[in-house]
């Protein structure tokens, strides 16, 4: 049974540590404590295999993990610079935006410039949006993935990512009218 448990983590740690460790970092914008979260996350998966817990969707379960620790990490952090506060977080207790952390993030979202605009207006949003269209758009998750994470139905999460295109069509100008439900906007 170990060994099953061993093998079945090892491949599901080389499919999905890169996603994880990107995630934290962006959320962090800290390269050490994206690594902790990482490891910290990771563990958690392990534990939860020793234990036999049937996990349904382990991709689903390592983002919720990983979301719920840098929650943690956000309440625990005492001091906080004014800068951060600008750039991180809302007047919500809990609400964390997205950043571009380092050259290897940058680089990581093709389209550079792009890129960090649309990570910026992506913060505009509010959190009912802003993680629904990151983890579809950055991340690549389905609606179904989305929805184990925030804890919310696939169709509730599918809803949020076609709202949220449209708020960020907005932020950005790229909105048109032409949906009936926002031309009276």
């Amino acid at each position: 049974m170990e060994t099953e448990n061993t093998s079945k983590f090892e491949k599901i740690y080389s499919v999905e540590s890169d996603a994880i460790f990107r995630f934290c970092l962006v959320r962090v914008s800290n390269r050490e404590q994206a690594l902790d979260i990482t490891q910290e996350t990771f563990l958690r998966l392990w534990q939860s295999l020793s234990l036999g817990k049937n996990i349904l969707n382990e991709r689903a379960f390592l983002f919720t993990v990983s979301h719920r620790l840098i929650i943690d990490w956000y309440r625990k952090k005492k001091s906080v610079s004014l800068e951060g506060i600008l750039h991180k977080e809302s007047e919500e207790e809990g609400e964390i935006g997205y950043d571009v952390a380092d050259e290897k993030t940058r680089d990581s979202l093709e389209s550079g410039p792009e890129g960090r605009y649309l990570l910026s207006k992506i913060n505009e949003l509010t959190e009912t949006y802003r993680h629904p269209i990151y983890l579809h758009f950055v991340e690549g998750l389905s609606p179904k993935e989305i929805g184990d994470i925030l804890e919310i139905s696939a169709n509730a999460a599918s809803v949020r990512v076609n709202r949220g295109i449209l708020e960020l069509r907005k932020k950005t100008g790229y909105y048109n009218g032409e949906n009936k439900e926002n031309n009276q906007n």
